[in-house]
């Protein structure tokens, strides 16, 4: 069996800074933006005002049945008896690591589904 899980993208846009797609599992707009999981100070333009679009619906994944979320943002699952998996690098589109296999996860983007 398999399980569904909606993806969503949002954007952050400094104004030094090109623009930033980021995903989520979660359909709520971020609070604060600093980065992933840094404090404020960390970041080099954590004191910045950035502007953080509304989410949108990118599409979903189809997992593993009993595949666990770990992270909203950033995304990362855990999938039974493979490991972790960070979404990004499952669909291709950012950094992450990826500790179980690839092929475990399949992509749908919302002109797919």
């Amino acid at each position: 069996m398999t399980e569904l899980i909606p993806v969503y993208r949002y954007r952050v846009e400094r104004a030094r800074a090109s623009t930033e797609t980021r995903w989520s599992l979660a359909p709520v707009r971020p609070g604060g933006y600093a980065g992933e999981d840094e404090p404020i100070d960390a970041h080099p333009m954590g004191n910045e005002p950035a502007h953080v679009s509304q989410m949108q619906p990118a599409g979903h994944v189809e997992v593993p049945d009993g595949t666990m979320i770990l992270s909203l943002d950033p995304p990362i699952l855990d999938i039974p008896g493979h490991g972790h998996i960070a979404l990004e690098a499952a669909i291709g589109v950012g950094g992450g690591r990826t500790d179980a296999p690839g092929y475990l996860v399949h992509w749908r983007t919302a002109d797919d589904c």
